[in-house]
């Protein structure tokens, strides 16, 4: 058969250098060209369309089924990661190669490398993926010299090990959630995606690249994190001076650094006025006060150290927000409910969501850095109105038995009673507060409904493991701070009365004014929902909203850089599954 490998070529270096493959045929003589066409014709009557060369399928089994028991594969010292899939997808078409026509790369080969190429597009390594080891052995194909054998089926097996590793880490993500993701117990995508199967369609139908775009979270959120990924790696060229004040700045002020903030929020991407105006005008105003909200800051136009902070935060730092947020995209299951509560913790604030509508927004305030709110998902099914509280084990170890040993006036003025273990109520005055300490506590704390009580009026219930609830509270100053970690891991929300009325909405008895007179008795009241509702507790750092612009947070628990080192790092040895 005749070799095919120069029509390769022109492909090849279209990938590489974006020149048309006609510009390269044209350039030919014309008998050049000629004789061309009269090979591909001839090609394509002898062989159906399709290119032959040696072979190869005796040397992929030979490869394949001789791999030392509990070893792994390898070419050229370099480690393969599946071992279970890629023996079942080559051993279930019968050892043919996946990526080569000829003693080239077949069109589906074409498109693998160079969707290897653009990893870094997902916030991905392409040196994850082989790419340099394929890039070499590509190289070797079009250096005229007959490849051997070898050479192509360890290309093959590259390019397969590469579309299993990265269809499973565009699915599942890269970085172990429960390890590097600081325990995130949301429900996880199911683990049967068989991409031995998927590979061989889109072989199949030629179209290995739609086949792995479709692997890819389905939040819309995620395109736009992708498109803000390449519009910041691109400011990374620029000059990105640090802004400096010497205190805040309010519209209407006047000075030098005016015109730098101008400029940086124009290389931001916001649709200011170009002009050299130190005086802090109206047009700036408006987009300082964009940028606030955007960055989760008080949008009162002020420019004081915390916008300043955020202004002077370099692309690529910001780039690698976008890049640890798409991976945790990348987590969460492939479908989402229909009617949810979400409570962003980063953001401070639950949404209401009906498929894409918000229904309520409201502020909410989440766990202290040391008492952090966890990440997880579970059905609400049921609120307790006017709710008594029982003090949690490290609260009453760290800030209750302290107060009780001092004296009664502390159950007094918290509304709170004791109880033995059977639950019946026993004085202060009839405990022997010398036998009694953190360690040695025999009794139960709960504190009575009313205006004081740590749940406030009413308490959502969604059961878990980590007693972990949504609540009403007394406390409604801190949703006035930008910043709202404040409580002991369970979320507290600004507007608990406008909450409970929509998640009774299907429960016509369940009036407005039957919903306040529940909220103010001195006796709990629990109402199981008609319709019980998904609750998710996420905790994502960049994102974006519904007019497709993203919105960055201060990672309040210090996740990131976990993620953002997995991100960096090698693969480690995994299932692909």
């Amino acid at each position: 058969m005749i070799s095919f490998k120069k029509l390769y070529i022109f492909s090849y270096l279209r990938l590489q250098q974006e020149v048309p493959v006609e510009a390269k045929i044209v350039s030919l003589q014309p008998k050049q060209n000629i004789m061309l066409r009269y090979i591909l014709l001839y090609l394509l009557i002898v062989s159906g369309g399709m290119i032959y060369a040696t072979d190869l399928r005796p040397a992929i089994q030979y490869f394949i089924e001789n791999k030392p028991e509990g070893s792994r594969y390898e070419v050229d010292r370099e480690f393969m990661y599946s071992s279970q899939v890629m023996p079942r997808f080559y051993t279930g078409r019968g050892f043919r190669p996946a990526w080569i026509e000829g003693e080239a790369l077949s069109k589906n080969g074409l498109e693998m490398l160079n969707y290897i190429r653009r990893m870094d597009e997902h916030g991905l390594r392409p040196q994850d993926y082989h790419l340099q080891l394929i890039e070499k052995y590509v190289a070797g194909l079009i250096s005229f010299k007959t490849p051997d054998e070898q050479k192509l089926v360890h290309l093959d097996i590259l390019l397969t090990d590469a579309f299993l590793l990265l269809g499973s880490q565009m699915y599942f993500g890269k970085v172990d959630p429960h390890k590097e993701g600081a325990d995130w117990k949301i429900q996880r995508k199911e683990p049967g995606l068989k991409l031995d199967v998927k590979l061989e369609r889109a072989l199949y139908n030629n179209n290995v690249a739609m086949v792995l775009d479709s692997l890819q979270p389905r939040q819309a959120s995620y395109k736009v994190l992708k498109q803000k990924l390449a519009f910041l790696r691109s400011l990374g060229e620029n000059d990105w001076p640090v802004l400096r004040l010497s205190g805040s700045l309010k519209p209407g002020g006047a000075e030098t650094v005016v015109i730098d903030i101008r400029r940086r929020l124009k290389q931001l991407g916001y649709p200011i006025t170009d002009t050299m105006s130190d005086v802090y005008d109206n047009d700036l105003e408006r987009y300082v006060k964009v940028f606030q909200y955007e960055r989760g800051l008080g949008a009162d136009g002020v420019i004081g150290k915390g916008t300043l902070a955020a202004l002077n935060r370099k692309p690529e730092e910001l780039a690698d927000d976008v890049r640890v947020n798409m991976e945790r995209l990348r987590w969460l299951p492939i479908n989402k409910p229909e009617r949810f509560i979400l409570v962003n913790i980063a953001n401070f604030e639950l949404d209401l969501l009906d498929r894409d509508d918000t229904i309520i927004n409201m502020r909410a305030i989440v766990g202290k850095e040391y008492r952090k709110t966890p990440v997880f998902n579970r059905q609400m099914t049921y609120l307790v109105f006017s709710p008594t509280w029982t003090v949690p084990p490290t609260i009453l170890r760290n800030d209750v038995i302290p107060e009780l040993l001092k004296g009664p006036d502390y159950l007094k003025q918290k509304n709170m009673v004791l109880l033995r273990a059977d639950g019946s109520e026993v004085a202060w005055a009839d405990v022997d507060w010398s036998k009694v300490s953190k360690r040695n506590f025999p009794f139960t704390v709960r504190q009575n409904p009313g205006p004081d009580n740590a749940l406030g009026r009413v308490k959502f219930m969604f059961p878990n493991e980590y007693n972990v609830y949504i609540h009403d509270t007394p406390t409604k100053g801190l949703f006035s701070k930008e910043g709202r970690a404040f409580s002991s891991g369970c979320v507290r929300v600004e507007q608990p009365f406008e909450l409970a009325q929509l998640l009774l909405t299907d429960m016509p008895d369940w009036t407005s004014e039957r919903i306040r007179e529940a909220m103010n008795r001195d006796k709990e009241q629990r109402v199981n929902l008609k319709s019980p509702i998904d609750v998710v507790l996420i905790y994502l750092t960049a994102w974006s909203d519904g007019n497709n612009r993203v919105h960055f947070r201060n990672d309040i628990y210090k996740r990131d850089e976990m993620v953002l080192q997995a991100l960096n790092q090698k693969p480690t040895r995994r299932q692909i599954r």
